[in-house]
């Protein structure tokens, strides 16, 4: 009878659970933050004038089109975002805290609903081969994502997954975000497994310290090799694509 193995860098992980962070590590993560930057400073300026263009972008992490990987637009929730951007504008308006916040959820929302989802999120290579090899082996895959659950899932049926993720957690469900533990914790309750059965796969620091947090195993993902000192003082492994995680069988 044949086992299944899954294998980082040729080195055989044991876990039986797979959790993938969304953007970054199944999609591109720059062409949606570009996109979501924009229509969100648009409205921003609209509000505080185009003067403040600039203080919108360094709060963002935004420079020439160039996103800092480790700063607001790259790592923030939704909630987060939110409270960044209602003080930015009371302290640029002057208007009252109240009156700030509730243009800040305006702006977030209008920005989501005009996001298209089609043209800014863009696979990144291996991801759907992965996914499916796992599906195929028998592993339970699933999304631990700060991002919003609708549009998690309008993302997956890009990849044509929808219908075959296992599980879907966002800040929306826990009570603390990443780097919180908490929405691995729910997972490894949900499926009644120890957090050593849990694999995290993810692009930024804030995944790995919630791996770790949790007491689950993390392969972080990304491109730059600039980033693998960052990431690999947290993590178990560290990858430059999707392309170093197998599923092999064995007799």
């Amino acid at each position: 009878m044949k086992e299944r193995t899954i294998k980082v860098n040729g080195e055989v992980v044991s876990s039986s659970v797979i959790a993938f962070d969304k953007d970054g590590t199944l999609f591109q993560a720059e062409p949606f933050w570009l996109a979501l930057n924009e229509e969100r400073k648009k409205r921003f300026i609209h509000i505080a004038g185009a003067e403040h263009g600039d203080a919108w972008d360094q709060m963002m992490g935004v420079e020439n089109d160039t996103v800092d990987h480790q700063g607001l637009l790259a790592i923030a929730g939704e909630q987060e975002e939110r409270i960044a951007i209602a003080a930015l504008l009371y302290q640029l308006t002057k208007n009252p805290w109240v009156t700030s916040m509730a243009l800040a959820v305006k702006l977030m929302e209008e920005s989501n609903e005009a996001l298209d989802i089609s043209t800014c999120f863009i696979p990144t290579p291996g991801a759907v081969e992965l996914l499916n090899d796992l599906k195929r082996a028998g592993y339970v895959v699933g999304i631990v994502t700060s991002d919003l659950q609708e549009r998690t899932v309008e993302c997956l049926k890009l990849l044509d997954f929808n219908q075959k993720i296992d599980f879907l957690v966002t800040p929306a469900s826990v009570k603390h975000g990443k780097p919180s533990p908490d929405m691995l914790e729910k997972v490894c309750r949900n499926f009644t497994i120890p957090p050593s059965e849990l694999l995290m796969i993810g692009d930024s620091i804030v995944d790995s310290m919630m791996a770790r947090s949790a007491g689950c195993k993390s392969v972080s993902v990304h491109e730059h090799e600039s980033m693998r000192e960052t990431l690999a003082s947290t993590s178990d492994h560290f990858i430059s694509s999707l392309s170093h995680i197998q599923v092999e069988w064995k007799e």
